[in-house]
């Protein structure tokens, strides 16, 4: 098949591709909370149904698959069976459950497919509401350790940082997530930071990230030291305006959440003693390309 769409759909974002004759295009995103609303009364909200049927049937081709992660998997049955017909019967569409283990595989594969580096890596698969980790050898993952949180666990946490600037102190902040973390037992110099847009945040901060100066992908093209990183975190926690950001970009779900997702990354960062943090706009994608063009989806 030269053409598709897939729809990955997640706790908070929910994205869209286009993969045509060998080239993946962002078809663009939707922030959807659906796990801060999901915890009100252990239901999908009809509210987000509505602005997810609506993204589904503006994106959506001939060819089109839709994967949900995260939030999805915690539908008792009857739950996960009234969805799955009620989003048929909305989109004319299937929805697939991903689970965690497939999640992390799939993001992985387009995270190493096509780099060159003998060392230890660590990939992050940064999420609302869960965060999958690889350790990556010889382009092989020898360690997995995934846990049930995400940036919206930890904006929960600490509200105030979905506020114009925080006021909880950033280490405690830091050594309470890294109690949410399931602890693995290798250690990595590199961490590939995937999953969300990370180079979008990047971007629009204006922070300065260098060339990825450890292998050459087009995929990856910066790199950035984690001291550095550390102090300009800081400063967007308590000196940037989160509200001139959120109207700047119009884009304000995103980045009430963003302060979260820093939380997570640096809990990460520290727990494995990573040197350097590679920003990326990878998700599982690539990934599920590749089954898809082996008919294996």
């Amino acid at each position: 098949m030269d053409r598709f769409v897939i729809i990955e759909i997640g706790s908070t974002n929910t994205k869209a591709y286009l993969y045509d004759k060998g080239e993946v295009k962002s078809l663009g995103f939707r922030t959807i909370e659906f796990k801060n609303h999901y915890k009100k009364d252990k239901r999908i909200d009809n509210q987000d149904k509505e602005e997810l049927f609506k993204f589904v049937n503006e994106v959506k081709e001939e060819n089109t698959y839709v994967f949900g992660t995260s939030i999805f998997r915690n539908l008792d049955e009857v739950q996960r069976d009234e969805w799955l017909k009620e989003f048929k019967d909305k989109v004319g569409i299937d929805f697939r459950i991903v689970t965690s283990d497939m999640e992390n595989e799939y993001t992985v594969y387009g995270a190493i497919a096509d780099i060159d580096y003998g060392g230890k890596i660590a990939v992050m698969i940064g999420g609302g509401g869960s965060t999958e980790l690889s350790i990556v050898e010889n382009k092989k993952i020898i360690e997995k350790a995934n846990s049930s949180f995400g940036a919206m666990d930890t904006t929960d946490m600490f509200p105030d940082i979905r506020t114009d600037k925080a006021t909880t102190d950033y280490d405690l902040m830091v050594e309470e997530t890294k109690k949410l973390v399931n602890v693995p037992k290798n250690k990595a110099d590199i961490l590939i930071l995937a999953g969300g847009d990370y180079i979008y945040f990047y971007e629009e901060l204006k922070y300065p990230v260098t060339k990825n100066k450890f292998y050459d992908n087009p995929l990856q093209p910066y790199s950035l030291d984690t001291k550095t990183m550390d102090e300009l975190d800081r400063n967007f926690f308590y000196e940037i305006s989160l509200d001139e950001v959120c109207e700047r970009t119009n884009n304000e779900g995103w980045w009430r959440g963003a302060r979260g997702m820093r939380l997570c990354v640096k809990a990460l960062v520290d727990i494995l003693d990573v040197k350097y943090i590679i920003p990326t706009r990878i998700s599982m994608v690539y990934g599920i390309v590749e089954k898809i063009k082996n008919n294996e989806l």
